[in-house]
Formats: structure tokens, sequence, C-alpha cells
């Protein structure tokens, strides 16, 4: 194995070098920026044949299929250290193609260490039960997973967002499972200004047998929420909201302060990592601790909400695959991430 150090003044920058001196298929091994210094070093390395085989970095892709076929057929005859490079060069592909910048991506290979690479290689030899355990826990130890907890009565929930996500479609999903589990549950909106809003959800409500509450505003959302009786659960439905509108972020962030009352942000999959971690740098003004994941039946990379959700520290809670109201708002966790990531991916 080729090992190097770089140093340069940014991730990208230090990046470039790796690629010019090592090639396309280095894999970096840490990343480290010391205090008062604005450069960051990067250590990365590239396996010694690499260096016998040049065409194979100018994208041979016959010799490079050859490589992987020879190791998933005779993956016994790799030494450990060989086959955790082959893991970390996984894993660091895997991120690249959900456009995870590439700051992040070290950050996120640094959760794993060579006792937990270790570890995984004792369970199992083959691509398949290598590479993915190893996904689920990179993600377990880079991400906080805390679903939501319908059996609770202070389950008293506010969903918010940009506009055309999903949030009321996740809240008739929720209220449907609430209804269909007979607890005690109040729906309520405040998005009395988008043409159909009201409309959209009383159509579900009324299904449901419940009655949807308007709210104008504050001082009516406070009313209507203390009017309840305490063990109901609470469901409110928001307009979206730009963040970079002042005047609309300024109503929303009044409303989503109301005590005893959690605002948990929906985030689209398949957006850009760089606007979803600038949108949140706003939405992060909000008392919000969790991220709800909606379109994951419409979006290919997954990039910008592991970015937005790593960049601010928020945690995530549930996931809405489907527009069937019926297809519930499930738990998300290690497992059900890896396998979205893995899903589109060649």
């Amino acid at each position: 194995m080729r090992l190097r150090t770089f140093t340069a003044v940014d991730m990208p920058s230090a990046m470039k070098l790796v690629r010019e001196a090592l090639g396309d298929n280095a894999v970096i091994l840490s990343t480290d920026s010391k205090a008062g210094s604005r450069n960051i070093t990067v250590t990365a390395a590239v396996e010694e044949e690499e260096e016998e085989l040049p065409s194979l970095r100018r994208g041979a892709a016959n010799a490079a299929i050859q490589k992987k076929q020879n190791w998933i057929a005779s993956p016994s005859a790799r030494n450990d250290e060989s086959l955790i490079n082959d893991i970390k060069f996984e894993l660091q592909n895997t991120l690249r193609f959900h456009n995870i910048p590439e700051i992040l991506i070290a950050k996120l290979l640094q959760k794993l260490t060579n006792t937990d690479y270790l570890d995984i290689i004792e369970k199992g030899r083959s691509t398949e039960e290598l590479f993915r355990p190893a996904l689920e826990r990179l993600l377990s130890r880079s991400f906080v997973f805390d679903p939501l907890r319908f059996s609770t009565a202070d389950l008293r929930l506010m969903l918010v967002g940009t506009t055309g996500i999903g949030k009321t479609l996740t809240i008739a999903k929720l209220a449907t499972k609430l209804a269909l589990d007979n607890q005690s549950l109040a729906v309520i909106t405040t998005d009395n200004s988008r043409a159909g809003g009201i409309e959209q959800l009383q159509a579900f409500t009324n299904i449901l047998n419940i009655e949807l509450q308007i709210a104008n505003g504050r001082t009516e959302l406070e009313n209507i929420v203390k009017s309840l009786p305490a063990r109901t659960r609470i469901l409110i439905d928001t307009a979206g909201c730009s963040p970079y509108n002042h005047n609309e972020f300024k109503e929303l962030k009044s409303i989503a302060s109301i005590a005893g009352i959690e605002p948990v942000l929906v985030l689209p999959a398949g957006g850009d990592s760089l606007e979803a971690i600038d949108m949140l740098e706003i939405f992060s003004e909000l008392p919000i601790k969790r991220i709800l994941v909606t379109r994951t039946d419409s979006a290919r990379r997954f990039g910008s909400i592991l970015s937005a959700a790593m960049a601010h520290g928020l945690s995530f809670c549930n996931i809405s695959r489907t527009s069937s109201i019926m297809d519930s708002v499930q738990p998300l966790d290690p497992a059900i991430l890896a396998q979205l990531l893995l899903k589109y991916k060649g």
C-alpha cells in the first residue's frame, strides 16, 4: 500500500491533490484540522498494485471489474488490511454517489475504527456480508434515530417545512394511524392562505370522523391547544414556508414556539446537499430536533437529508415512502437508511 499525506487550505483542494497524486481509487484514511490553523491535512492511500496498472487509474473499466470479480471469487486470499481498504473505498463511493460534500464524507468515514472493520470482517467475507453491515454501522455511529412514539399521550406535533413537500399528506397518514389505533386525537391546521389547503386535509379528517380545527395565528392556536384534554394527541399542519421570506418565517417562528408542541421538520429526499444545509441554517432557529423524511419514492440520491442532519445535529424520526394514505409513516433506522442509499447505486 502506498501512503501519502497532503495539506491544503480546504477539503476540495486536498481532494484534488489526492486524486492528482494517487488517482481516483485512493482511499481517505484520515483528516485533521488543527486548532488555530486554516489548513486541513488528509492522509490517503492506494494499493501498490495500482502503481503497476496505471491504465486502471485512467478508467480501464474491464480491469477494474476483473479486480472486483477476483475479490468476490476468492475473498479469503486477501488479508484484513486489504479488505478494510476495499470496504472504505466502497463506502466512499456510495457517499459520493449521493452527492455528499467531501468534507462531510471525510468526517463520516472517521466514525468507524479499524476495530469496527475487523469485527465486521470476522462475521463474513462476501461483498454483501462485509459492505452492508459496514454502511449500517457507519450510519448508526453518525446519526441519531429517534422515531415518533404513537402510544405516548404527549404526542403533540407540528409539521413545518417548505411548500409542496408532503406535510399535509403526512398529517393525514399520522391521523389515520392514530384513529385506527383508537387514540384520542385533534387535528389542527394553520394553512389558511394556500388555495385548497384546508379542503385537502378536511377531506381526510371527514373520512376519519375527526373535526378539523382551524387556527388563524398564534393566539387562536394557543387557545385551541389549551382547550384540549390533557391526553389528547395533537397534529398541527402549517403553511409551507420559505426560510428566505422574512414575513413567512417570522409567522412560522411565532407559532412554532408554543409550549408543549414539538415542531418537526419535514425534509424531502432528492434535493441539493448544500442547499439543504443552507436552508436548515435558518430553520434551526426554530426549536426543531427531528427530521421526518418524505418523497423517498421519487428520489435516487439522499445526500441532502444526510448532509443537513449531520451539519446541524438533528435526529431522524420517520419516513414517508409513498403517497398512499394507508402506507404508514415508518420509523427510520440505520437498516432502512442503508437500504435507501443502496437502492439505486450501481
